[in-house]
């Protein structure tokens, strides 16, 4: 392939890729405990991002289901925290906080625009539906996507291959080598795009360490960065 061709599709990750979930997700929680009536104390969102990762891992690697998370990671918070209360009724709360906490990545919304004339875009997101298509109506960038993906619309998650399958499907079937996954995850975005023989794009702008075994065919650390990369990607 000519180093001139470039990328027909971009995949993007939402979370922590587009959307500042760290910061909607902090703020989504301590909202969701005064709510609760519970009171706040330094250490519970530590607490709670401990168990949320393991939880979603879980997910990932099909241990449980969505509707087990949604249950299961506010039981483990209220368990840890000698706390009681309807885990499933705060899961809704903090759901319902973290859209109405939206907030985009700087810079991610100019990058859209940039693009949208240049590629077909996509969104791939494990996530909630609760959560996923409210946050993208309400940052309003709907409109620069071809498609939208949320596993738990679909019953798959990222990295499964089926999740990938169903995505494929709904753009058309285009090349592999035209397709490019761009995400924070190593576990779901990374390793998903890798096993599905797709160019993956690893976003790192707080220069993580990355393991051996995971190996993105590329990593870029802001946007401007990824414009360029995707522009005219090197070895093409």
């Amino acid at each position: 392939m000519s180093k001139s061709k470039k990328y027909e599709w971009l995949l993007f990750d939402a979370d922590n890729t587009l959307f500042d979930f760290d910061g909607s997700a902090e703020l989504a929680f301590w909202a969701t405990l005064e709510e609760m009536g519970m009171q706040r104390q330094a250490d519970y969102f530590q607490t709670y991002l401990k168990i949320n990762k393991k939880v979603w891992k879980e997910l990932e690697e099909q241990k449980i289901t969505q509707d087990e998370l949604r249950s299961k990671r506010f039981d483990l918070f209220l368990q840890a925290t000698n706390h009681r209360g309807d885990p499933i009724h705060m899961n809704h709360k903090y759901l319902m906080n973290l859209v109405d906490h939206t907030k985009m990545l700087p810079g991610a919304v100019d990058l859209l625009k940039n693009l949208e004339s240049k590629f077909k875009l996509a969104i791939i997101t494990n996530g909630l539906k609760e959560v996923q298509r409210p946050r993208i109506n309400r940052a309003d960038i709907g409109n620069f996507f071809h498609t939208i993906v949320v596993s738990d619309e679909i019953g798959y998650s990222k990295p499964h291959k089926g999740f990938f399958d169903y995505t494929f499907n709904q753009i058309g079937h285009p090349a592999k080598d035209q397709v490019l996954v761009i995400g924070d995850s190593l576990s779901s975005d990374i390793t998903g795009g890798n096993n599905y023989g797709v160019d993956t794009c690893w976003y790192n702008p707080t220069h993580k360490a990355s393991p051996p075994e995971s190996k993105p065919t590329f990593e870029v650390s802001g946007f401007l960065e990824l414009e360029t990369l995707v522009t005219n990607p090197p070895g093409r």
